[in-house]
């Protein structure tokens, strides 16, 4: 047999791989292109203001980039540093801050809650004692899905003021069984990390989270916004609107970033809880907290950790996040079987974030045979257009005369939400929640001598009715509100007239 000297070998080898090189990367650029061009696609067609995105695969940054502007009106061109609301994808961060409290030592995730805010309560007295940090973090507490939800959207009520009100809400699904999703308990949970540390809730995400991962541009306020920050502002009918403070409702939905600074986020997670020398978790927090607690079926895969969806597929295990704000949507989700992940950041609300996400996973997935023509064939939501992008149908002017307007006129209120004001506004019929009332109120229009239609400012909530109460002698003494909302309980509300 004739051997060929070494470094011959050698030579040749670095000879061909030096002639691959090129056409590697050149497919790796065609693939990169490709993708590019079929995200630009949805864009346009989808009519999304700004989105970012970012792809991770085997651990590794493959396709990061801005599409569209920060906003409709003098934006700027949206890139991996435009700063969005995550939102809901905040609990991941939340439930994190607990799981460094375990590994500090200083709370189990079995402990009551009442041990660490002793005023702490719920209208059922033994919930109130059984409730665990668990619990709060899975989405069992007891309670309605999104109850509590109207005390902090748009009102000035603290953190500690909407903690304390929650007592009043009934208890409406099975304790530590019953999946009902909960932006109030990971408000409590804020507090836990506070009442344990002697620090703000988010002091400490910024001490022990976004420092060691260099999350420079992640923030829990937005002091230092201004009109020409990178921020990308949220849109309704395609054009900017206001966000809204998010402060009282952080530790459920508050923190700001970018692209950059969540693939780095995401990194951690696919890395166990590490990234390069710096460690957030350890394995089994991770595995704690991305383990299911909560079930949604008979299907015992699939559920809630803690700040975390998790599923099983064909492909293996899913977790994943999504977040929602009038104008405002954000998805995570983490592949850890491959290491993959993908962030994606809109300024307006539509199907795009999961059919985009169906559709890169199917490439991450079936890279040699994907075809994103027929791709594009499945992002089946582009004629969809939700309510609050729709003009509103003006009202006929007969139905703004309510006969004997003056005996609905006056100050009402709720024990727990508050007062609300009913009287005129340029000579109509008009209806203001008071914490509320820059997005929950309103023009009335008379349907009968008991009921109103009620169209409020915030084109978010569906038109509804407001129906009054009387006595035993026909007078006024209070209202309650029927509105079909698929995010606050606004029929829980019950307005009793002030004398």
């Amino acid at each position: 047999m004739n051997h060929k000297p070494l470094a011959k070998t050698i030579q040749e080898i670095f000879i061909v791989l030096f002639l691959l090189a090129p056409s590697l990367s050149f497919s790796q650029q065609k693939d990169s292109a490709a993708l590019d061009q079929f995200i630009a696609k949805q864009i346009t067609d989808y009519k999304i203001p700004g989105l970012a995105i970012g792809i991770i695969k085997n651990n590794k940054v493959i396709f990061k980039k801005g599409y569209g502007a920060t906003s409709t009106a003098k934006g700027f061109p949206v890139n991996t540093k435009t700063i969005f609301p995550i939102s809901s994808c905040t609990k991941a961060f939340t439930a994190a801050a607990l799981g460094i409290l375990v590994e500090d030592g200083k709370i189990k995730w079995d402990d009551k809650v009442i041990k660490y805010l002793p005023n702490f309560k719920l209208s059922d007295p033994w919930i109130t004692k059984e409730l665990t940090i668990t619990d709060i973090l899975s989405h069992r507490s007891g309670l309605k899905t999104f109850d509590g939800d109207l005390l902090w959207y748009g009102t000035k009520n603290t953190r500690e003021d909407i903690a304390k009100l929650i007592r009043y809400s009934p208890i409406r699904t099975n304790f530590r069984t019953d999946f009902a999703y909960q932006n109030i308990m990971y408000l409590v949970a804020g507090l836990v990390v506070e009442s344990v540390t002697g620090n703000t809730w988010d002091a400490f995400l910024k001490e022990r989270i976004f420092s060691p991962l260099k999350m420079t541009a992640t923030s829990t306020n937005r002091d230092s916004i201004t009109s020409e920050s990178n921020f990308a502002r949220p849109h309704i009918q395609n054009k900017p609107i206001e966000p809204l403070n998010m402060h009282n409702i952080s530790p459920a939905g508050g923190i700001d970033s970018n692209i950059d600074d969540m693939l780095t986020w995401i990194q951690m997670w696919l890395a166990h809880g590490r990234i390069n020398d710096t460690t957030i978790l350890n394995d089994g927090t991770v595995n704690t907290i991305t383990s299911v607690k909560t079930l949604f079926s008979n299907n015992k895969d699939d559920g809630y950790g803690l700040g975390w969806y998790i599923r099983h597929t064909k492909n293996g295990k899913v977790i994943n996040h999504n977040g929602g704000m009038p104008g405002y949507i954000s998805s995570v989700v983490l592949f850890p079987d491959s290491s993959s992940g993908i962030v994606i950041l809109t300024n307006k609300i539509s199907q795009v974030n999961d059919e985009l996400v169906k559709a890169i996973t199917g490439y991450l997935t079936q890279k040699d045979t994907f075809n994103w023509k027929e791709a594009d064939k499945e992002m089946s939501g582009k004629s969809t257009v939700f309510d609050w992008d729709k003009k509103r149908k003006p009202q006929p002017k007969k139905s703004a005369l309510i006969p004997n307007f003056s005996r609905y006129e006056g100050e009402y209120e709720d024990m727990v939400y508050g007062k609300a004001v009913i009287r005129r506004e340029k000579g109509k019929p008009f209806l203001e929640l008071l914490p509320t009332k820059e997005l929950f109120s309103g023009f009335l229009y008379n349907i009968d001598a008991d009921r109103c239609k009620i169209i409020f400012n915030d084109p978010f909530v569906p038109e509804g009715e407001v129906i009054f109460v009387r006595d035993t002698n026909k007078k006024i003494t209070g209202f309650k509100l029927d509105i079909d909302s698929n995010d606050f309980l606004f029929n829980d509300l019950a307005f009793d007239k002030i004398p």
